[in-house]
């Protein structure tokens, strides 16, 4: 069984703009990565495979559920790290590592302890405070203190 199965998807933003005709499958233990220039339609795909975003044409599913209609399921076993991270600012990281973890229905945050050790991250500062590298550490600590089966990373270098 594939893990991703994007099938013929569009999204077109007109003028050109989007993604068109897409089509790959990834299956367990693989691992894919997109290259492209600014503008290729990388993070469109991410968002549409997050369910943040209905492909115009074209089925978008992970292990066989519709990333649209189904996306609080998948969330409960993807780990996504997005481009660009909507912090809430008034928050300290380790406030906003709680709240991602209750959303994703996590009762336990073990994990997220051992991966703020490794990365030497304080996550007791206010989010606003806190300079590019140190909320790319909250966000990697994010999509991956769940230990999901299956990763999203959008730019996850940056910063």
């Amino acid at each position: 069984m594939n893990i991703i199965d994007i099938q013929d998807i569009t999204k077109d933003y007109g003028g050109g703009r989007g993604v068109f005709d897409i089509a790959f499958q990834v299956k367990r233990g693989e691992v894919l990565g997109f290259l492209g220039p600014n503008g290729a339609g990388k993070t469109t795909t991410i968002r549409q495979l997050m369910g943040f975003l209905k492909p115009d044409k074209g089925k978008v599913l992970i292990l066989g559920k519709d990333c649209f209609k189904e996306a609080d399921q998948i969330a409960r076993f993807v780990g996504y790290l997005p481009g660009e991270i909507a912090f809430i600012d008034s928050m300290t990281g380790m406030e906003f590592i709680r709240f991602i973890a209750r959303m994703k229905g996590m009762k336990e945050l073990g994990r997220a302890h051992q991966l703020m050790e490794r990365f030497e991250l304080d996550p007791s500062p206010k989010i606003k405070k806190m300079s590019k590298g140190t909320k790319q550490k909250i966000g990697i600590v994010c999509a991956f203190m769940q230990d999901p089966d299956i990763l999203l990373l959008d730019e996850p270098t940056s910063g």
